[in-house]
């Protein structure tokens, strides 16, 4: 059988405010569930542009209403990061305790926002660093999903293997995929990436703000009801998890390289 997760994250406002909402309104069309990523705090925090014009604005803080949609919904909530374009910049001179303070403050608004605790994060800009993967532990998540990879498994970084499991994405972001092209090209690949799925699971990641562009979100929107149309079976990460025999999943080494054509350094499944 062939299972396709969305991992659906929001970095600005515009994906927030904008992009979600169509996203959410297209898998309630399509009846299937999808996970969101909500990066809480300001959209530009840290950036050059914060630092010449004062701080980004918020992002939830702006309309809180999408999220509380968002879970009433029935749709899997999670968190991207507190100030996600400055993690994705800055994780490797952040100190330790910013890194704890900020993942701590993200689960404590979107507690606020949301009255139930979150069971999954995904670090923006998919960055992680021996630091962050064991603050997960701290809190306790279900499962992270901050990783390219292959199929779940423990990440290991310095040696040491931390115990929350990580869901990683094994395709390249829908933003990647259809960068700069027409909607005619964006049907094409988003239906030789529906033909190509493999039986078993595929997480296929995407920024919410794709859901603002007409020319990308309509070819998105067709890809996401052909599959279920044609028999793809859709699951939230959430509920990939708890389908896991959690004590026969394998170790494997978390790695910073270029991969799955990213045009940065990202965090990599090596399997073992």
């Amino acid at each position: 059988m062939r299972i396709l997760a969305l991992k659906i994250y929001t970095d600005t406002l515009k994906a927030y405010r904008e992009g979600v909402p169509r996203l959410l309104d297209t898998l309630n069309e399509a009846g299937v569930e999808g996970s969101f990523f909500f990066g809480m705090g300001s959209e530009w925090s840290g950036s050059a542009i914060s630092k010449l014009f004062g701080e980004g604005r918020e992002i939830v803080a702006s309309a809180p209403g999408i999220i509380r949609d968002a879970a009433r919904r029935g749709q899997d909530c999670g968190i991207y990061g507190w100030n996600p374009m400055e993690w994705q910049s800055r994780l490797d001179k952040m100190k330790d305790t910013t890194i704890d303070s900020d993942i701590k403050r993200a689960v404590e608004y979107f507690v606020r926002r949301t009255g139930v605790r979150p069971n999954g994060f995904a670090a923006p800009g998919y960055r992680v660093s021996y630091i962050s993967l064991r603050i997960q532990d701290d809190i306790r998540f279900g499962y992270c999903s901050d990783t390219f990879g292959f199929y779940p498994f423990f990440p290991k970084m310095s040696w040491k293997t931390f115990n929350t499991p990580q869901i990683p994405s094994t395709i390249p972001p829908v933003e990647a995929v259809l960068q700069r092209v027409t909607g005619q090209v964006a049907r094409e690949r988003l239906s030789a990436l529906e033909e190509g799925l493999p039986d078993g699971l595929s997480v296929l990641p995407m920024n919410s703000i794709v859901a603002t562009e007409d020319e990308i979100f309509a070819p998105l929107r067709e890809f996401i009801l052909r599959c279920s149309e044609n028999g793809v079976r859709f699951m939230n990460l959430d509920r990939v998890v708890k389908s896991l025999d959690i004590g026969s999943l394998h170790s494997c080494e978390v790695t910073m390289t270029r991969a799955f054509g990213m045009p940065r350094e990202v965090a990599v499944q090596n399997p073992e």
